[in-house]
């Protein structure tokens, strides 16, 4: 089966934030704060101080900004907020000074590197199959967890939320507020968040997952709906 081929050092720190929840397993530990569900029902306040957060180290972390009008990806304690511009461009600032609707983030010490099975060619064989990979490396399932791929998936569709009308948000006006962006045979770092209990939470209802991505070069990020990489990603788990 896979091998750990390697593993990434990084410093870790204390959160001292309040928390809607949280999940431990090894030394890391999940934590979240806000709802997707409390988002689709209308309520798309700036619940999340991004700023809390600044001082953590190795930090990762994904969600929807304020007011549904962008996304937040964080990598490595390096915020990235996507917004999407006037003449339908993306703008991509690397500060902690917003706020996001909800949030999942983790600080994470280690990464260890393993191998993709071949059958794992896309985000939903990903879904199905990371489960029983992560338990390969004393990951405990009923906890939530991070995960990284890095490398040129041959396509990626994401999308990054631009809510313009004034109207009570809903499912519906969720969906319209998606602006669609495709990336094709480009390098990028990707961060997810796997959990089993956790749907409506901090991963949408359709699935155990929830990912985002950045550019190599940082120009571009965004929530990932489509994700196409028949061979040349890698992906890290949590050193445990």
């Amino acid at each position: 089966m896979t091998q750990n081929v390697s593993t990434i050092d990084c410093s870790i720190g204390s959160c001292d934030c309040s928390c809607a929840g949280a999940g431990a397993t090894g030394p890391f530990k999940v934590q979240w704060q806000g709802a997707q569900k409390d988002v689709l029902g209308g309520d798309i306040r700036g619940h999340v101080d991004l700023e809390a957060l600044a001082g953590l180290d190795s930090l990762y972390g994904l969600g929807p900004l304020e007011k549904v009008t962008g996304e937040v990806t964080i990598l490595d304690s390096r915020p990235y907020v996507a917004r999407v511009q006037q003449d339908g461009g993306l703008a991509v600032e690397n500060s902690f000074h917003n706020r996001a609707c909800f949030l999942v983030y983790s600080q994470v010490p280690r990464w260890q590197r393993v191998t993709l099975p071949e059958d794992i060619v896309d985000e939903k064989t990903l879904e199905t199959e990371l489960p029983a990979l992560a338990a390969q490396y004393g990951i405990d399932l009923e906890a939530p967890f991070p995960f990284l791929l890095r490398g040129q998936p041959d396509r990626v569709v994401f999308h990054v939320l631009n809510k313009t009308d004034r109207e009570t948000h809903s499912p519906e006006l969720h969906e319209k507020a998606k602006v669609k962006f495709t990336l094709e045979e480009t390098g990028v770092e990707i961060i997810g968040f796997h959990s089993r209990n956790h749907r409506g939470i901090f991963t949408p209802g359709h699935s155990a997952i929830h990912i985002h991505l950045k550019s190599e070069d940082g120009s571009i990020s965004g929530h990932v709906d489509n994700l196409n990489f028949p061979q040349g990603l890698d992906l890290y788990l949590p050193a445990v």
